[in-house]
């Protein structure tokens, strides 16, 4: 595959017991992820090269991505084939340089020369998937990092790991592998760490390889941080940023993401449908979605007085049952941040309520309620049902994240009052 070398200038970058309520089985939700098997090629050989000697009268850091080249088979899972890895300058004439020029001043030179057919022609084949612990393995190794790198730059996740696999062919380079961790060929040094390694440049018209510094990352996370960048902050003309088609508050979906990429950050016609492959196979839209941050909502009742008390306290949840209390499990998980929920303390019943209305609190404590603080927060998309007993004295609301639970309470005097809140 040939690309057309050009340049540009860049930047770096969860039981209620009430006579036989249900149980809290059904409360607590869970969420499940496949891992779609692939199909594994037989042989894969990588390659790191890096074309082209850029002058600059700014600082000039050259990066080059992993060369893979594959003929794709059926194997069985279990018979995995490691790649082999052999410095080389030959097809020089497939590089092509894109230089960045960022924000900062810094410009950095993206040298792609990456074989796509091993993912379009090979892992890809939808008809002859196998599974591969492998890849999985390395997709596992970079997905938080990216996910959290994503979220804070406005970027797609399956994206940006999609880019890593492709670039350094699955991690498997020498200069992607621990302990030098570049998963895009970035030249230099990182806080004062490189390593040296045989790359192929232009130099007076022909293809020479010469040994170079790289930048050698303490983890994957340094690595995408820095291709973030570039994706952010790489502008040719004041307010105008290059890769501003995508980012994700610009376009729709991924696949505008990378095709906008396309012809930007690598030339080849089928980068961006390399990249979708890559998303839709190993199913990486599942990091577009944010992490939630949450915490366990305990349950706990006590028997003499029939009230329920919900609790983030570990050291609470602990310290009840030895009086009295019985622990009944999660009630749903509680997200770290979001609408704030307060607790209320009525000392003469002993009864607590829960409420993020502040003009319930103002109401309550007149009537002899003791304001407790921040309880908890809401959040999320399953709702906290309140229900409220006429009958009792202490106990008299309940929340329950079970519908069967509430359904279940209403014929037995209990008045449904709507959602009191979401959690997860």
């Amino acid at each position: 595959m040939k690309f057309r070398s050009f340049l540009l200038s860049t930047i770096i970058l969860g039981s209620l017991v009430v006579t036989n309520a249900t149980v809290l089985a059904e409360e607590i939700g869970s969420s499940t992820s496949e891992t779609t098997e692939v199909n594994q090629m037989n042989e894969v050989q990588t390659t790191e090269t890096s074309a082209s000697v850029l002058t600059q009268t700014t600082e000039a850091v050259s990066t080059t991505d992993t060369v893979t080249d594959t003929s794709a088979t059926n194997e069985m899972a279990t018979n995995e084939t490691a790649a082999s890895e052999t410095p080389t300058n030959e097809n020089p004439e497939t590089a092509e340089e894109i230089t960045n020029q960022l924000t900062d001043g810094q410009t950095i030179t993206h040298t792609h020369q990456a074989d796509l057919s091993e993912f379009t022609n090979g892992v890809m084949a939808r008809s002859a998937r196998v599974a591969n612990t492998s890849q999985q393995a390395f997709i596992d190794s970079i997905a938080s990092s990216a996910q959290s790198l994503a979220n804070e730059n406005d970027l797609y996740a399956s994206v940006m790991i999609a880019q890593a696999i492709v670039e350094s062919g699955w991690g498997k380079s020498t200069l992607s592998a621990a302990p030098n961790y570049n998963l895009f060929g970035i030249k230099g040094n990182y806080q004062g760490q490189s390593v040296t390694m045989p790359t192929s440049e232009y130099v007076n018209g022909q293809w020479i390889t010469v040994n170079a510094a790289f930048r050698k990352y303490p983890s994957y996370k340094e690595s995408l941080q820095d291709n973030a960048k570039v994706l952010k902050t790489t502008s040719f003309q004041s307010g105008v940023y290059y890769y501003s088609g995508a980012w994700k508050s610009n376009t729709k979906s991924y696949k505008d993401a990378t095709a906008w990429l396309t012809g930007r950050y690598a030339t080849a016609p089928n980068y961006g449908s390399t990249l979708n492959s890559v998303i839709e196979t190993y199913n990486l839209t599942q990091y577009d979605t944010a992490k939630v941050s949450t915490s366990p909502m305990y349950r706990l009742y006590n028997r003499h007085t029939g009230e329920h008390l919900y609790t983030l306290n570990a050291g609470e949840k602990d310290y009840l049952p030895k009086v009295g209390w019985k622990y009944e499990g999660i009630a749903w998980q509680a997200p770290n941040s979001g609408q704030p929920v307060y607790r209320m303390y009525n000392p003469y019943s002993g009864d607590h309520h829960y409420t993020m209305a502040q003009s319930e609190i103002n109401f309550l404590k007149p009537l002899g309620w003791r304001y407790e603080g921040l309880s908890f927060y809401s959040g999320g998309s399953k709702p906290i049902y309140r229900l409220f007993n006429p009958n009792e004295k202490t106990g008299t609301h309940h929340y329950t994240l079970s519908a069967s639970e509430r359904d279940f309470l209403t014929p037995l005097g209990w008045k449904y009052e709507g959602i009191g809140f979401y959690g997860y």
